[in-house]
């Protein structure tokens, strides 16, 4: 029977699982239906592994196919006692073989290492390299995408010599997806368990119409939201060979790839917050001595000075709200269940305790990190999309055309042919009035700015203490960081 399950792949094997049939299982084996079944399906797993099952038996193999069965044996396992603990003898040796070869040369444990490091970036080195590389593809419109440049990032980023992954074996699994779904959807669907995928190629979907005729990306309107990036639709996964996707199956795959994307999403608003600063070298500093100007110059000095320290303060309280949250995430959420995880797993006994423990700590994490409450997705991703609103606005302030910038034209030489040149471009700023009414609205976008981002705070408290005591306490360390940063109300 061996050769039958011979060059199977993980797919053809879950056709060869076996299903309780309620209808057609004898009346006294129903109590031990489930251990039947996972019974047969462990020993198919084996078989597949080119185990000989006969050697999961404590009598010799010459004699397991020599002894005759007695009728009195057959009779004997009508005996409910005897039915029970062959039963289970037959169960724990199933387990037992499997979980043998899970743990073979540590292979389980180092699978284990890579999904924490790859997925939930314990050692982000490599991160920041590809994200570095991969910038301005990650800042394109979702459908501009393309999942090849993004992994040739990637394998670039993992082969670097500075890197820690650069020798370990298993960074050839780490792969790119472009979800089809935006992270809010991905949740939903693995929190009610609706069928669906969440990892098909942007490249093989059909976006269809909106109601106000505009193309909608996956119920997203790329019309109505300019700010709709590739963070959120970018994802690392890891793929796991048979027969370690027993435990690392599907469903836990899918939670880490949730949480992936949201630790990449805020990785990167956070990376770009960053760059942001070395942007404000081409913002002309304001004068900080009083001058002698009156009337409109006064007040364009005034303004200019205005919106050089609101994109100092603004800049400052998102950058800290990003990094307060991924604080929560890694040290809060995800490394201390991570450690108890481990330790258990390293004294489980059987694949079943094995899974289970996996699955329980993996759901605690994907709880804690928010993922499973309705609100705290959404309020997240809108401060992401705010974050990046913000740094288009301070890239436009620095374009040549700004008053702001250092290469406007009211700084620069006119005895310069490209000084004149600029001049010459930029001749609708030039005069004061211009000048005014461009800073003026420059300061309106950033109040306005300003006040979602501590609407979006205050929501994002209020969700956060009433999830800690609904659901776990922990909500209150994020809570508690993020009140100190909540803005107007502070300052």
């Amino acid at each position: 029977a061996q050769d039958n399950f011979a060059g199977r792949t993980p797919v053809d094997m879950q056709s060869l699982a076996f299903v309780s049939v309620p209808e057609l299982t004898p009346g006294f084996l129903q109590p031990y239906a489930v251990k039947i079944v996972r019974t047969g399906e462990y020993l198919n797993i084996l078989r597949a592994c080119g185990v000989d099952l006969r050697t999961l038996d404590n009598v010799p193999q010459a004699d397991s196919s020599t002894t005759p069965v007695s009728a009195q044996s057959v009779a004997e396992l009508f005996n409910p006692q005897t039915l029970t603990r062959e039963i289970e003898r037959a169960y724990l040796r199933a387990n037992q073989g499997l979980f043998d070869i899970l743990f073979k040369d540590g292979r389980m444990m180092a699978y284990m290492a890579a999904v924490k490091h790859y997925l939930l970036f314990e050692k982000s080195d490599f991160l920041t390299h590809f994200l570095d590389l991969a910038k301005f593809e990650i800042n394109r419109q979702p459908k501009d995408m393309s999942a090849n440049r993004l992994q040739s990032f990637l394998d670039i980023a993992l082969l670097n010599p500075a890197s820690v992954s650069h020798d370990d074996p298993l960074k050839d699994i780490v792969k790119v997806s472009l979800e089809s779904v935006d992270l809010i959807e991905a949740v939903r669907v693995i929190t009610n368990g609706t069928s669906g995928e969440t990892s098909m190629p942007l490249s093989t979907q059909h976006p269809q119409r909106d109601s106000q005729g505009g193309m909608t990306f996956l119920g997203t309107s790329i019309v109505s939201d300019n700010f709709l990036t590739g963070d959120l639709f970018i994802a690392l996964q890891l793929q796991i060979p048979f027969p370690l996707s027993i435990v690392l199956n599907k469903e836990a795959l899918e939670k880490y790839k949730a949480m992936n994307r949201l630790l990449l999403a805020l990785k990167q608003t956070e990376q770009n917050l960053v760059s942001s600063w070395l942007v404000n070298l081409k913002l002309e500093d304001p004068r900080v001595e009083l001058t002698s100007a009156t009337g409109k110059e006064a007040r364009l000095e005034s303004l200019h000075r205005n919106v050089f320290l609101r994109i100092h303060t603004i800049r400052h309280r998102i950058l800290i709200s990003i990094q307060q949250i991924l604080y929560y995430c890694f040290w809060d959420a995800i490394e201390p269940q991570w450690q108890k995880m481990t330790v258990l797993m390293k004294e489980a006994k059987t694949v079943d305790e094995l899974s289970k423990i996996h699955m329980q700590h993996l759901d605690q994490m994907f709880l804690q990190c928010g993922l499973t409450t309705p609100k705290l997705p959404r309020v997240i991703v809108e401060l992401l999309k705010r974050a990046n609103k913000f740094t288009g606005i301070v890239y436009k302030l620095i374009s040549s055309k700004s008053p702001l910038s250092r290469f406007s034209s009211s700084s620069v030489s006119q005895s310069t042919v490209s000084g004149r040149l600029l001049t010459e471009i930029n001749k609708d700023l030039t005069g004061i009035d211009a000048q005014l009414t461009y800073l003026k609205s420059a300061l309106e976008k950033l109040d306005s700015l300003d006040k979602y981002w501590t609407d979006q705070l205050k929501i994002m408290l209020g969700a956060l203490n009433h999830y800690a005591h609904k659901f776990d306490e922990s909500f209150l360390n994020l809570a508690v960081r993020l009140d100190c940063n909540r803005g107007n109300d502070v300052y």
